[in-house]
């Protein structure tokens, strides 16, 4: 049984600890620590449009980039799913998601991932997770489940994420590949999702992210038409 108590007064406690960063910053690092992982990360999803919010160290958000420049993982099976899902990134390509596999064994190698789909309220916000280089995960399914719904919690609530004119986060990221996708929906006459897609391979075939050549379109340093 999951001694949520528990759970949240370690959150809490640890949260605390660094009281001038960032609340997803610190959310992502106790989570880290709760979950016994090398690292940790925190991404948010509102439909086919992904954010990485937070992330312990390079490794963490490399992985995520990953994901989210070829729209394949164990993140984005998590968030689809909504449950719980393991992978091991070894010199073999998983079945379920092979180029990431591929692409992940080749930029990290060895690591055992943890996506936990942060449902605050059973509402999908994002998702939750952790790598670990040496063994896996030791705490219970329900157990990360209850922690990614806690933080998923706490960032509903943060005014970085309620449109706080004067928030300096990282949210301005997510609004910036909104506003490419429809950039893009403009300048080619394609769908939204066509128009992500054409944003996700432009990054994954510059070695980007999907937020850097976002901000390439809005801020016009990028144009599909071929013509800027």
């Amino acid at each position: 049984m999951v001694d949520r108590t528990e759970i949240l007064t370690k959150l809490a406690r640890l949260a605390a600890t660094n009281a001038q960063g960032h609340l997803a910053d610190r959310l992502c690092d106790a989570a880290r620590l709760i979950l016994n992982a090398t690292g940790a990360w925190i991404a948010v999803q509102e439909g086919p449009t992904r954010l990485a919010l937070s992330a312990t160290d390079a490794r963490a958000g490399e992985l995520e980039d990953l994901q989210d420049v070829l729209g394949q993982g164990p993140c984005v099976t998590a968030a689809a799913a909504a449950t719980t899902v393991t992978a091991v990134v070894r010199d073999q390509p998983d079945p379920r998601w092979p180029e990431f596999s591929r692409a992940a064994w080749q930029r990290v190698g060895p690591t055992t991932i943890q996506a936990i789909p942060m449902r605050p309220g059973d509402q999908q916000f994002g998702v939750l997770a952790a790598y670990f280089t040496d063994g896996g995960p030791t705490e219970s399914d329900e157990s990360a489940l209850f922690l990614a719904a806690a933080i998923g919690a706490a960032l509903l609530r943060d005014p970085e994420l309620t449109g706080d004119p004067e928030a300096d986060g990282k949210w301005s990221a997510r609004a910036e590949v909104h506003q490419a996708t429809g950039m893009v929906v403009v300048q080619l006459r394609i769908s939204p999702d066509d128009a992500l897609a054409i944003l996700r391979a432009h990054a994954y075939a510059h070695d980007s992210s999907l937020g850097e050549i976002a901000h390439l379109v809005v801020t016009r340093r990028l144009d599909f038409r071929g013509d800027a």
